[in-house]
């Protein structure tokens, strides 16, 4: 459900909806992949319980997250809307994948996620090495986003404003924003690049958060 596989399953749910919900085996697909991550991919971690996605080889299990797992509970959230067995389910689930990739970007110094987290099976989780940077990905507030449309619970803005606030702080630049090398350092270093999924995606879903 991270790099390289995340759009597949997203899109599965949102063709089925594009397609005035008229194309029943994208749903059927959509439901048997949710079915497998939850039977199969998550798991919690120590001490604090924290819901995650883990992945799997097809041998062994990896216990990391990437930040493009936070897509899941935006997905799941939308998919739980449609009077079917699984609605409350996936819902408990989006919102407890979305705490998580919340606790990314809280217990950071610098208030913004990294690229991905190992769970260890002790203080919950840790950075990875090589993925202590964020290049202003929108997953994370895309799940504010729709889980706020659904609850009104008014924490996921509360959540979405310290976010926003963060990278302003941190990876604002004189033109524009730029990648932040490690989230851990409260420096103000940051790379000359800015994605362009940063406006088109980050930026969009807190105008809709706050909107």
């Amino acid at each position: 459900f991270g790099a390289l596989g995340d759009s597949y399953y997203e899109y599965l749910l949102k063709q089925w909806v594009q397609t005035g919900k008229t194309e029943p085996w994208l749903r059927r697909m959509y439901d048997d992949a949710m079915r497998g991550m939850i039977d199969y991919l998550l798991f919690q971690s120590s001490p604090s319980g924290l819901v995650y996605v883990a992945e799997h080889s097809g041998r062994m299990y990896k216990h990391k997250m990437d930040h493009l797992v936070c897509f899941v509970g935006a997905m799941l959230a939308l998919g739980a809307h449609d009077s079917l067995p699984t609605d409350e389910e996936h819902m408990a689930v989006a919102e407890a994948v979305t705490d998580t990739c919340i606790q990314m970007y809280e217990r950071m110094p610098t208030g913004l996620s990294p690229e991905l987290v190992e769970f260890t099976g002790a203080n919950d989780f840790r950075l990875a090495k090589n993925a202590r940077f964020n290049i202003l990905r929108p997953e994370t507030v895309e799940s504010l986003f729709v889980l706020h449309y659904f609850t009104r619970r008014p924490e996921y803005r509360d959540h979405g404003w310290a976010m926003f606030e963060a990278f302003e702080k941190w990876a604002r630049a004189p033109s524009g924003y730029g990648a932040v090398p490690n989230v851990e350092e409260t420096t103000h270093r940051q790379d000359d690049k800015m994605e362009s999924f940063f406006l088109a995606e980050t930026m969009k879903y807190f105008y809709l958060l706050f909107d």
